[in-house]
């Protein structure tokens, strides 16, 4: 999780000078019965010792921190969703538990000199859940030629931007076709959500809604079932073709606030949740719990709707901007233990904006920019999740701007009406907002690629479009040179930032507590569980 930037970024050139082999993993030798008790000296039945209680199935209870919107692999909402996915389904690669790319239903694969093919072969006998038959290169096909779709585009169409087309040789054997290079390709597209394989047959059958709420994968547990607001059950899949899951079962339960996932914890409730970062000391002091405090690619901030009429003029923007007293939001949401963004690009990860101007808090100069838009007052609306950690936010912002001559009325929804502002353009409604976004590996073009023209109407909230960002965000992704890279990726948020778009509050640190007796894993990026690979102590 916390390797240097170099060496993700180096997984694409040693890939495409290696040819990589790895056999199927062995199967595990079967559990051995433990030795069958010696009988006992005949004694009066009175005293005869209890037969011992059998072991009962192994639970993990986790939190969500909000339930499903979309579980298709094309048009995830976040990392509930992605966490849910790449536990269920899998890919031709991974990352494994030490955050090291491996194969994963890749047999063999090989790379060709100019990085544009990828030759692959598939392990045999891999089956899918529920019935579906075999795993076979038609569903690798169809996995990833859906992202190539022009209407309606996928949201996650950029991660496979550069593809061509999915060559198939045989029943397991295939080639990737790419048109141009792409850097982002082994770092956050072939090991994470984008680059899972699903199946084909059972895509059809269930249709455009049945894949939002359903997966059929070929991984470790089986999704068996969803109770909205309430619970989503795995189990382990009886038929997996690798090392067996070591939980028989995986209840997911959605508990919006950090507050009460703290005391779900401390009750037996909870096994594992993320937590507020103010609560970390408290947890860290019980030696009940174990506690991971990780430096996460996430990003935080409060967005300004620059198509509204009342935000349209930049000067109202820049009002705004100056009028929010940010280090007031870090203290007061986080007890300052979460560092200060000023960049659409986090420290740690290449393009880092590590000059960035920072906008301390000026009510004159605010409102000299509201006067220059010939307005006295204001009046604004703030959307957010109804969180603790928002609501504060919330608080903030109205009191900071009142003295500004903005007067903010606050919204907060439940997460599943937050998130569905990401529908069908319904963020046109949207004034200000408080939302954090999250970046599933240090690879810049998953901080930048929700804000191009392509992503309004979807998850660019802001509806800002400007044409040189978007040329800009596609040369990065074809752009295999590190510091030409870094480059690019400096040019974009100076655009970003000229056009007064955002207020940065935070790239918020991660803290996941565990009951003592479960070793939790997280991903590279310290977004997801990798619940896949958690056990016992």
């Amino acid at each position: 999780m916390k390797k240097s930037l170099w060496y993700l970024l180096s997984l694409f050139l040693v890939a495409s000078m290696l040819l990589a082999s790895c056999g199927p993993q062995a199967a595990p030798e079967p559990e051995t019965s433990a030795p069958a008790n010696e009988a006992a000296p005949e004694a009066p039945a009175a005293t005869e010792p209890p037969a011992p209680a059998e072991e009962g199935p192994k639970v993990l209870k986790v939190r969500l921190i909000r339930d499903i919107n979309n579980l298709d692999t094309a048009n995830v909402t976040g990392a509930v969703e992605d966490t849910i996915a790449r536990t269920v389904l899998e890919g031709l690669f991974r990352y494994n538990a030490e955050g090291v790319l491996e194969p994963q239903l890749a047999e063999t694969y090989k790379v060709s000199d100019d990085g544009l093919t990828i030759d692959f072969t598939l392990r045999k006998g891999v089956m899918w859940q529920r019935g579906y038959g075999e795993l076979t290169t038609e569903d690798v096909k169809f996995s990833y030629e859906r992202f190539l779709v022009p209407d309606p585009k996928p949201a996650y169409a950029d991660d496979w931007s550069s593809l061509d087309r999915v060559e198939i040789v045989d029943q397991y054997t295939g080639k990737l076709i790419f048109k141009k290079p792409q850097a982002t390709l082994w770092t956050s597209v072939l090991p994470m959500t984008s680059g899972l394989i699903v199946s084909k047959k059972f895509y059809e059958e269930a249709g455009e809604d049945g894949i939002k709420t359903d997966l059929v994968g070929t991984g470790p547990y089986l999704f068996t079932e969803w109770t909205p607001k309430q619970q989503i059950t795995l189990t382990r899949n009886p038929d997996y073709w690798g090392v067996p899951a070591y939980y028989d079962e995986i209840d997911l339960l959605p508990v919006d606030d950090d507050k009460s996932a703290e005391v779900a914890l401390q009750a037996g409730e909870l096994d594992f949740s993320s937590i507020s970062l103010s609560s970390t000391d408290k947890f860290q002091s019980d030696s009940n719990f174990t506690v991971d405090l990780i430096p996460s690619t996430a990003y935080n901030w409060i967005g300004i709707n620059v198509e509204h009429p009342k935000l349209a003029d930049i000067n109202v923007r820049q009002a705004i901007r100056y009028g929010i007293d940010v280090p007031s939001i870090l203290a007061a949401a986080y007890n300052d233990k979460a560092p200060r963004a000023n960049e659409l690009i986090p420290e740690g990860t290449l393009g880092y904006w590590k000059d960035a101007p920072v906008y301390e808090r000026d009510v004159t100069k605010a409102k000299e920019f509201l006067a220059k838009a010939n307005l006295t007052s204001l009046d604004l609306t703030m959307t957010y999740e109804n969180t603790d950690e928002f609501n504060t936010w919330g608080q903030i912002v109205q009191e900071n701007l009142k003295e500004v001559g903005i007067n903010v009325t606050l919204n907060p929804l439940d997460s599943s009406t937050f998130w569905s502002y990401g529908e069908g353009g319904k963020d046109k409604e949207l004034e200000l907002f408080a939302v954090g976004y999250s970046s599933v590996a240090p690879e810049p073009a998953w901080s930048t690629m929700w804000f191009t023209c392509d992503q309004v109407d979807l998850w660019n909230w802001m509806r800002w479009c400007n044409k040189d960002f978007d040329a800009l965000h596609q040369k990065g992704i074809e752009t295999i040179d590190s510091v030409k890279r870094e480059e690019i990726y400096l040019e974009m948020q100076k655009l970003w930032d000229d056009d007064a778009i955002a207020v940065f509050v935070t790239n918020v640190p991660q803290v996941y507590v565990s009951k003592a007796g479960v070793k939790a894993v997280i991903y590279p990026g310290g977004l997801s569980p990798m619940l896949r690979e958690f056990s016992g102590q």
